[in-house]
């Protein structure tokens, strides 16, 4: 695990570079009939931390909502309500997809339990902080199984949903593990929503 994220931190700083990469984005009306994806980094992270991801989605149309370092993930939440926003208008879309690893999964998770569902199809989060309740129906929620930053939910004890623990995987590793690109290429790629699982069954090892 610890070679793991040693690669992964690795990653990060080599992106970094590539920052030109993301910094003009354009929303092409015409660039996919599947919504934008909006990605939210974590609290030191920054919008090429999701390069490898992006590579992985295919032909979507992305854009990115950046943020300084600091904790007050409600602020946040409504500033990233008023990119989608713009970016809806933009894009010509109804709703977008929205990605968000560590802090940045918190921030949209709390945009969409304050009014923000509307707006937003599907979420997938990598190594989120969570409360005690559940995740919003449209959410996947992934962790990595020896993450030392946030642990997976008790599959017993939830809090419940639809809920992935990759093995051999920490917190950076989120971003750049094989099964998770995978896990949310296909998640976001299906036509539907299946049901969400019973209590009590929210949690699976992913191989």
């Amino acid at each position: 695990m610890i070679g793991g994220e040693i690669a992964a931190l690795g990653t990060v700083a080599l992106s970094m570079p590539l920052r030109w990469l993301v910094s003009d984005e354009h929303l092409d009306r015409a660039a996919s009939d599947q919504p934008p994806v909006v990605f939210v980094h974590g609290l030191l992270g920054d919008p090429t931390n999701f390069i490898v991801l992006r590579r992985a989605l295919g032909g979507r149309t992305f854009a990115s909502f950046a943020y300084r370092p600091r904790l007050n993930y409600q602020t946040l939440a409504a500033q990233l309500g008023s990119l989608v926003e713009g970016v809806c208008a933009t894009a010509g879309a109804r709703q977008v997809d929205v990605v968000g690893h560590s802090l940045g999964g918190l921030v949209a998770r709390y945009l969409l339990e304050t009014g923000g569902r509307r707006l937003v199809r599907r979420l997938v989060t990598l190594g989120a902080p969570y409360y005690a309740t559940g995740f919003p129906p449209s959410e996947l929620a992934i962790f990595g199984a020896d993450d030392p930053l946030v642990t997976a939910p008790d599959p017993l004890r939830g809090p419940h949903g639809r809920v992935r623990v990759v093995a051999d995987c920490g917190h950076l590793g989120l971003l750049y593990h094989p099964t998770i690109l995978k896990e949310v290429a296909v998640y976001l790629a299906r036509p539907g929503l299946s049901a969400v699982p019973a209590r009590g069954t929210g949690a699976r090892q992913a191989a």
